[in-house]
């Protein structure tokens, strides 16, 4: 019995088909069937946070800080805003980030918002993350709220438009098993996995499926 098996740890997946597919660095290396093409976006993931010491005014200052981001973003003629759930935790003060306003108190709330700035052919991704960064710090804040870009990963637009042409490729994967290995049984599972994305360099992306194939050898 021969097998292979890719098991990413973590996919930023939406469920919407049209929604943005995230890169990530999947810890089992590389797959053995993938498509490789430019990345669309760059994704910046913004914290926001406040100092106040009482939950209200945590509340009211977060939210005023999510308006006046999202105002920002709309009216700018270079980024979008992903249209995802807010989710709200306690923060800590030992995220690392590209640009910081001051410390945060760890007791504080926070969400993240996800900013994405379209990527060109001739896109330089450290010029892209500099303009972003000049962006974010230019939104005036609310008083007792603070804000800090905690990462930046690139993006595809459509990710589960690939979804056929990974499928063929596959198909052609198990036809060279077959004749390579003698197999005459080829078992695929996990076909229906959402298609992942892995980042292979400054604008490049890796497309897969999170598939497991085995072969029975003829005795």
């Amino acid at each position: 019995m021969l097998s292979s098996r890719f098991l990413p740890h973590l996919a930023l997946i939406f469920a919407a088909v049209a929604a943005p597919a995230f890169a990530f660095d999947p810890p089992h290396g590389v797959p053995a069937v993938s498509i490789v093409q430019p990345a669309d976006y760059l994704c910046a993931i913004v914290s926001i946070r406040s100092t106040a010491k009482d939950t209200e005014r945590q509340a009211t200052a977060v939210q005023e800080s999510m308006r006046r981001i999202t105002t920002a973003v709309q009216r700018s003629n270079t980024f979008q805003l992903h249209q995802g759930p807010a989710r709200f935790f306690g923060g800590s003060n030992n995220a690392n980030s590209l640009f910081s306003k001051p410390s945060y108190n760890p007791l504080s709330l926070q969400t993240n918002l996800r900013i994405l700035c379209p990527l060109t052919p001739d896109a330089d991704f450290f010029e892209t993350i500099r303009q972003l960064t000049q962006f974010v710090a230019a939104i005036p804040l609310p008083g007792e709220s603070e804000v800090k870009i905690i990462s930046a990963t690139l993006a595809v637009a459509s990710a589960e438009q690939r979804r056929d042409r990974l499928m063929q490729l596959i198909r052609e994967q198990i036809a060279t098993t077959r004749a390579q290995l003698g197999a005459n049984v080829v078992t695929v599972t996990g076909l229906d996995s959402p298609v992942l994305v892995r980042q292979l360099d400054n604008l490049s992306v890796e497309l897969f499926l999170d598939y497991q194939l085995s072969a029975t050898l003829e005795k």
